[in-house]
């Protein structure tokens, strides 16, 4: 009888631990669930607040300063393409006046289109456009400012040494530039007025510097 009665207690006192080991899981999980529940809610508030703080914050205004600074700007940038524009078409027309020596042959100290030379067909050329050159290859090469041949624009100058003294001795014009393939104009003495490449081996070997004269 004794022994029923233990087995009976020992079932009960470990159902009992059972259900409080349950019973404290449950809670537990209930308060965890509930803290995570505030974090989120928290979460949301300051996120809620944020935009809240942002709409009541005011909108930064034009001032008459800035207003003034920024008419500044833009008239500057169209300034700049007015003068880019402007730039270009004067290198175009000097180069078109170029181009009507095309085929006209090459004679030393010539000046017209029934013979010409090369730094002739460049003050030709310029002349044309009311700006003012020396005569010769030499002089014209000591204007302006050097430019590297990737940065070449149309209406550059293009100077080669082509004799055996270390002076320039020949001269072209940029007509054309595409990732530093250079074409240009010039007068050559076997073929007169053409326009050739920077490329070609001859004018690679012997050239020597590109000048600006529009700057």
């Amino acid at each position: 009888m004794r022994k029923i009665i233990f087995i009976v207690l020992v079932a009960f006192s470990f159902a009992s631990c059972k259900t409080n080991a349950i019973m404290i899981q449950n809670n537990e999980e209930i308060q965890d669930e509930a803290a995570g529940n505030y974090e989120i809610s928290l979460d949301v508030t300051y996120k809620d607040s944020l935009v809240k703080i942002k709409k009541t914050l005011p909108k930064p205004e034009k001032t008459v300063f800035l207003k003034k600074r920024l008419k500044e700007k833009e008239k500057a940038r169209f300034n700049d393409i007015v003068e880019d524009i402007d730039d270009f078409l004067i290198r175009a027309k000097i180069i078109d006046s170029a181009k009507v020596y095309v085929g006209t042959p090459y004679h030393y100290g010539g000046m017209s289109e029934k013979g010409i030379d090369c730094s002739a067909l460049i003050y030709r050329a310029y002349q044309k456009n009311d700006f003012s050159v020396p005569r010769t290859s030499i002089a014209q090469s000591e204007l302006g400012e050097k430019v590297k041949p990737k940065k070449a624009d149309i209406g550059d100058l293009i100077f080669f040494r082509t004799t055996r003294r270390k002076r320039i001795s020949h001269v072209g014009m940029v007509v054309e530039n595409y990732n530093g393939d250079i074409k240009f104009i010039h007068a050559s003495s076997s073929k007169g007025v053409m326009i050739s490449s920077l490329e070609e081996a001859y004018f690679k070997k012997r050239f020597v510097k590109i000048k600006r004269l529009i700057l």
